[in-house]
């Protein structure tokens, strides 16, 4: 990873918007009687093509395929993993900035991917399409092969933010949750360094849930739990090349 020795390197967080097309292809995605897939792989494709192009474009210098892709920057895996299969509904716990703030929750402005019905964790989880973060590089390379930039990085879903998201119901403990999570996505995270694209893990479980997922939690309850996610994304990571 570069540094920003002689001027300031621009990048972003990782999600880009979607086309309007594209933004239908991903909700059909919702839907298991949803559209071909050679009709969404080819939106995919036209959609790491243009917002690469449209980074390189502004001088952005360290670029990523926008997730295109994905619907969720986590939920992502349940197509990709065995496991989820449950019940969508929704579980949404008082968000503490909320409670902070009643006048601003009156309005009712506030949404988000957290208050989505999701599937939870219904059984044991495994690859069922591991090669999806294979096409998901070879898109984002052959896109970034004739622009310029610094680096080119891609992102993927810590264990602790796709078990916010999509909630245990089969492990016998949080924590066995969280190691099997890890023990399939680090092959992800390995596939992504070998290509040679930067690894960008999202995490905001380390911070994010303490409002939401944990919100009936004390500060001392919740780094506990902070420290057992650092612990699963170490063992996720071990032996990859930093």
């Amino acid at each position: 990873m570069r540094r920003s020795e002689t001027r300031i390197l621009t990048t972003h967080t990782g999600s880009l918007p979607r086309s309007p097309e594209l933004q239908e292809l991903l909700r059909s995605r919702l839907d298991p009687q949803g559209g071909e897939e050679e009709e969404f792989l080819a939106g995919v494709k036209d959609g790491v093509a243009d917002v690469v192009a449209k980074q390189a474009a502004i001088g952005i210098d360290v670029i990523n395929d926008g997730e295109q892709g994905r619907v969720q920057y986590a939920t992502y895996v349940k197509d990709r993993l065995t496991g989820f299969d449950g019940e969508q509904v929704l579980r949404a716990r008082p968000r503490l900035d909320l409670l902070d703030f009643p006048e601003f929750a009156a309005q009712g402005g506030v949404s988000s991917s957290a208050t989505i019905p999701w599937p939870a964790c219904t059984g044991p989880i495994a690859w069922k399409d591991q090669d999806a973060v294979g096409r998901d590089i070879q898109r984002l390379q052959a896109a970034t092969a004739g622009v310029e930039s610094e680096e080119v990085f891609m992102t993927a879903a810590s264990p602790g933010v796709i078990a916010n998201f999509l909630h245990n119901e089969h492990y016998p403990s949080d924590e066995a949750y969280l190691y099997a999570l890890a023990e399939v996505m680090k092959d992800d995270y390995q596939a992504i360094v070998e290509s040679g694209l930067l690894l960008q893990i999202d995490c905001p479980d380390l911070a994010m849930t303490r409002i939401t997922q944990f919100s009936h939690l004390s500060q001392e309850e919740f780094i506990k739990i902070v420290e057992m996610h650092v612990e699963v994304l170490r063992y996720a990571l071990a032996g990859i090349s930093p």
